[in-house]
């Protein structure tokens, strides 16, 4: 068999239950140009890598390669495009929490600091990529199965059930996890209350 086969041949492949040549070949033939349509969507390398393999996972495991009637090609980088889209989305939404969590911050008197009590759209922006950055710089400096759990329910929107199922633990073990995490990012976030 070629290096690369034709769609036709990488299709009937997968209908003919030979899935892990078809998947392979697919992976040879076509992860570059998912990536690299993943990458302009994102000006992210590790989104653009995440976003493929969310691509090629559901394709294998929810058995979407049935419904390919057309041009593989055209479906593998319409499903990029599709995960790109859902990504700003939900980054979009993260935004949002922050900004929003930020007021609240603001308003509850917790927080003093003049970038966030100033109105004007540019402060308040740059006030939000800070958080949103030392957010993340914290995050960064949890253990990897609780920065995994935060991240999944979180900013990703992820439902208990289906982060524990992936992380391979109990819906319990996850909420401590969330909970720990949640506990530990405040706490360095927001500085102490003096009474």
């Amino acid at each position: 068999m070629p290096e690369h086969p034709g769609d036709e041949v990488i299709l009937a492949l997968l209908k003919t239950g030979n899935t892990g040549d078809a998947f392979e070949f697919i992976f040879k033939k076509y992860y570059r140009l998912m990536w690299t349509k993943a990458y302009l969507g994102t000006n992210d390398p590790v989104a653009a890598d995440d976003l493929v393999q969310l691509v090629l996972s559901g394709m294998w495991e929810k058995k979407l390669y049935r419904n390919i009637n057309g041009c593989l090609k055209s479906y593998l980088l319409t499903a990029v495009r599709n995960q790109v889209n859902d990504y700003h989305k939900v980054k979009q939404r993260a935004l949002k929490k922050i900004e929003k969590y930020a007021e609240t911050v603001t308003h509850s008197g917790m927080y003093e600091s003049n970038i966030l009590k100033e109105r004007d759209m540019e402060d308040r922006w740059n006030a939000q990529e800070q958080l949103h950055r030392q957010l993340h710089e914290l995050l960064s400096e949890l253990p990897a199965q609780r920065q995994r759990a935060f991240t999944l329910v979180y900013m990703q929107q992820k439902k208990y059930h289906e982060v524990a199922d992936n992380m391979g633990i109990s819906i319990n073990s996850l909420k401590t996890h969330l909970k720990i995490a949640v506990k530990t990012l405040r706490n360095k976030l927001l500085p102490p209350v003096s009474e």
